[in-house]
């Protein structure tokens, strides 16, 4: 592995730009995971990730990302975005959608995957067979 190490940057005009960590990671994922779900807690499995070193499945449709490195204070929050597909053609009017249970921590986050059919009243807690969580910090 190198190591760069440099006291200023300069772009192809020659000009020097200052660059921060904050400028270098502000649009860069804090964290992700792709997860696939069996028909049991004992079938998930972490397909790809990045600071997420565990899923907790919670019950149905419930789970719990814990991240390696925490995402910073919690004054400051953090965004996640989440899809979750059982991996097959849909045709039905079925609606997936995703929420978060219960309170932003640093060190992990917990989903409910849910799924509204047209002409239903109510939503049900579904185990999806892939679900994908991204967050982003201001760390």
């Amino acid at each position: 592995m190198s190591i760069l190490n440099v006291d200023s940057l300069q772009n192809r005009a020659g000009v020097s730009t200052a660059v921060s960590l904050s400028n270098l990671y502000g649009g860069v994922s804090a964290a992700w995971v792709v997860f696939s779900n069996g028909t049991t807690s004992t079938n998930l499995t972490i397909n790809d990730s990045f600071n997420v070193i565990s899923i907790v499945d919670e019950g149905t449709g419930l789970f719990r990302a814990i991240f390696q490195d925490s995402l910073g204070i919690i004054g400051n929050g953090y965004a996640g975005l989440f899809s979750s597909s059982n991996g097959g053609t849909n045709n039905t009017t079925t609606a997936r959608f995703q929420n978060q249970d219960g309170v932003f921590t640093p060190g992990d986050f917990r989903i409910r995957n849910v799924s509204k059919s047209n002409g239903d009243n109510f939503v049900d807690e579904i185990d999806d067979k892939y679900t994908t969580m991204m967050f982003f910090a201001n760390r």
